[in-house]
């Protein structure tokens, strides 16, 4: 179709519009391309009113929105055809999400761009779990109540949610509102995350292979960033250091993601608004879908653990015990299968900003396997398991520190049954052998020559563990 004039907004030469209008299509676009250095966005919308139709455009750098929301070009394109004016519409959707000029919608649960009257509404495919969320969030909010939580109960809560919360507005181009995950283009979708963990596998796929494509990689990683919006930088070195290209790089964003799975989970299950937001520590409570219980100290159970924790050092001497809370998720402890016996209380140490994901939804087996040189966390040596430790200053190792300077780590009961002994590293395993209920790492000792410098115990369902305890320290 022939070229239509643009009008930048605010040219008094232009014609004029209703401020009322019905609109009729929208869509959002995001581009991350690591070799050109590209990072934007290209709203696109179709309005109607008193027989009039405009096409909306709003476009600009995704890094300038961090400062200035109404950063960015926005234009109008004028017709009274409405055929005409969809024809326009499609032909610069088209052309945007075109191989040339590489543009990808994105879905979003509340955009922040285009238009005011776009602005707060949904845009793109939005997922059942979203819709669910934003549902729950249109509820009644009841009115607020003081806390029933032991006053140590409420400052756990609270710590974990900060430590997981910063965590994740540090490393993704985005900040916490009641709205949820919001980004400089607008609210994340559950979906929209999900696509990014499809495009990170594809990307893990392609590193695995025995002649990498690095153009490839770079071009993935830019689709990942499209998808996920992050903290790249603006210069062409930041962009190029951002490719996705090593184990420490795919660990790093799998656990992004992950977070911010767990974190619009627990947002979206508790009642009352934002528990991400609102800092209501009831309510943030509640989303874990966890009985936590502090452990006094003269407690004979509280020594008992304690001195589980502080004889299992082999290594150093270092760990000093904090406080100890009893953990139990109904269904993880209804799912537990002790049958095969050999059960044994193990350890699993995770970094502080993890526990809102561990604490509500339990351990998950790894999607993407982690080589031990690479600060692994729940998956290495021997595949596709959920490892446990029986030393302290072991399972430490995986952990760090918050504000308040303590680290956290899980006491576990764990089925092992009849445990198939390693001592040479077999990386792929998806299961124990046949026979075999689980795995065993064996520790490297002059009489026992090995290749793991600790032992490591795996299982390889879910259902044969339970995190019973968990123990919060300093190290």
């Amino acid at each position: 179709m022939p070229s239509v004039k643009a009008w930048k907004n605010g040219d008094p030469a232009a014609p004029s519009f209703p401020e009322s209008f019905e609109l009729l299509k929208k869509a959002v676009l995001q581009v991350t391309d690591i070799k050109t250095n590209r990072n934007k966005y290209y709203a696109i919308e179709l309005h109607q009113a008193a027989g009039s139709f405009r096409v909306f455009t709003h476009y600009g750098r995704t890094d300038d929105l961090e400062t200035n929301p109404d950063a960015g070009a926005k234009e109008s394109r004028f017709f009274l055809d409405g055929l005409e004016a969809t024809a326009c519409y499609e032909q610069i959707f088209r052309e945007k999400t075109s191989p040339k000029k590489g543009y990808k919608e994105v879905s979003l649960a509340s955009s922040k761009i285009g238009s005011q009257k776009a602005r707060g509404a949904s845009v793109g495919e939005v997922d059942a779990k979203t819709v669910a969320k934003i549902a729950e969030g249109n509820k009644d909010k009841p009115p607020p109540k003081v806390s029933s939580l032991p006053p140590d109960i409420q400052e756990l809560v609270s710590y974990i949610y900060a430590e997981a919360t910063n965590a994740l507005t540090s490393t993704v181009a985005a900040k916490i509102t009641a709205n949820g995950i919001e980004t400089p283009l607008g609210v994340l979708t559950i979906g929209q995350i999900e696509r990014g963990e499809v495009i990170l596998q594809d990307l893990y796929r392609l590193f695995q292979a025995s002649s990498r494509n690095r153009s490839e990689m770079e071009r993935l990683s830019g689709e990942f960033y499209t998808c996920v919006p992050h903290r790249i930088g603006r210069t062409r070195s930041a962009i190029a250091e951002a490719v996705i290209d090593s184990m420490e790089d795919f660990q790093q964003k799998q656990e992004t993601l992950q977070l911010m799975k767990d974190m619009l989970s627990v947002d979206g299950d508790a009642s009352g608004g934002s528990v991400l937001f609102d800092s209501k520590v009831d309510a943030q409570y509640e989303a874990l879908r966890c009985e936590l219980a502090p452990i006094e100290k003269k407690n004979p159970i509280y020594r008992e653990m304690e001195e589980l924790i502080l004889r299992s050092q082999i290594k150093t001497k270092t760990i000093a015990v904090r406080n100890i809370y009893t953990v139990m998720r109904s269904d993880e402890w209804e799912a537990y299968d002790g049958k095969i016996g050999n059960e044994r209380l193990l350890l699993h140490g995770s970094r502080i900003k993890n526990w809102v994901g561990l604490l509500s939804r339990g351990i998950l087996l790894p999607k993407i396997v982690v080589s031990m040189g690479v600060n692994r966390t729940d998956a290495g040596w021997l595949g596709n398991g959920i490892y446990f430790g029986d030393a302290a200053c072991t399972s430490a190792f995986y952990t760090t520190a918050g504000k308040k300077g303590t680290r956290f780590m899980a006491v576990a009961r764990v089925a092992l049954g009849k445990m198939r002994e390693y001592t040479k590293i077999t990386y792929g395993l998806n299961e124990p052998p046949p026979g075999y209920d689980s795995c065993h790492g064996v520790r490297h000792t002059p009489k026992t020559p090995s290749q793991f410098a600790d032992d490591e115990y795996v299982v390889y369902r879910t259902n044969r563990q339970r995190i019973e305890a968990l123990v919060e320290f300093t190290n």
